[in-house]
């Protein structure tokens, strides 16, 4: 049997090679969450925590001894110097910053096995790639404002409640009451309504007659077109997420099956080598 402190020692190692890697990649005091600098990122953030409340933020290792800010209840901001030795593997909480993406590791050595296995940065990828593949589809549509299209319903919906003629007034108080003349933005949303029922007008899903509206034959039409686009459009995205599914399966297991997948060592307990660092 392994005893007690011999353990210790190689949990200690192995700490402290995981460490090192991971400082060598700091985030900065603020971190882009967004746009082109956001997509950018790729560091970590080191956390011990207590009773699941913030304690310390990992910043640097000295030896056997960790430096670190501690919470002060508003924010992490007094130094410490503290024995490594004081903490276990799994009290270090790993936030990895990866693009927009955050992945969260319980613990040093579930940081070791999510990093050999790769299964949260292929589940990051994954998404990303069907993202793409719904913005591409998304792009191949023939676009139908979606408010011109609810508007129009509207109006299709009142003929047929009886109601033939529309005007702007009276649309304006079906979509928003009549507290829409004292609201702040009523006479903004009066404008973005003329408009909207100008172009109906132009498109010839309207018809103008005294100052008001009347819907024709296209509007039905134009109605009926949206919503196929609408049931084309979930249908495509739907079946190209399904194909990628299966090519990225098919794609990991002959990687697998053909010894193409290799694991790169993580660890090299003498000190010479340290965690891999590069995806």
């Amino acid at each position: 049997m392994v005893s007690v402190r011999p353990m210790r020692m190689i949990y200690l190692r192995i700490t402290k090679a995981v460490l090192r890697a991971l400082l060598s990649r700091p985030c900065e005091n603020i971190i882009p969450r967004s746009g082109i600098k956001g997509s950018a990122v790729n560091c970590f953030v080191i956390a011990i925590d207590k009773v699941e409340q913030p304690y310390l933020l990992v910043h640097s290792l000295d030896g056997d001894e960790i430096g670190c800010l501690q919470w002060d209840g508003d924010q992490y901001s007094n130094e410490r110097k503290l024995a490594l030795t004081d903490f276990s593997p799994k009290d270090f909480h790993i936030t990895h910053y990866y693009g927009l993406s955050e992945i969260n590791f319980n613990g040093i050595f579930d940081y070791i096995i999510n990093r050999a296995t790769r299964w949260p940065y292929i589940t990051i990828i994954s998404v990303r790639i069907l993202s793409r593949f719904d913005q591409y589809f998304f792009n191949k549509r023939k676009l139908i404002s979606e408010k011109r299209i609810e508007l129009l319903k509207l109006i299709v919906n009142a003929t047929l409640d009886g109601r033939l003629e529309h005007g702007p007034l009276d649309l304006m108080t079906t979509l928003y009451s009549i507290k829409w003349f004292s609201h702040p933005q009523g006479q903004e949303a009066r404008a973005k309504l003329d408009i909207y029922l100008q172009c109906l007008e132009e498109t010839g899903e309207l018809r103008k007659q005294n100052q008001k509206y009347i819907i024709t034959g296209k509007a039905l039409r134009a109605i009926e077109d949206y919503e196929e686009q609408e049931r084309k459009h979930t249908e495509n995205v739907k079946i190209q997420r399904l194909s990628l599914r299966v090519a990225l399966t098919i794609a990991a297991l002959t990687f697998v099956q053909a010894g193409l997948v290799r694991l790169p060592p993580l660890l090299d307990l003498s000190g010479t080598k340290e965690i891999e660092s590069k995806h």
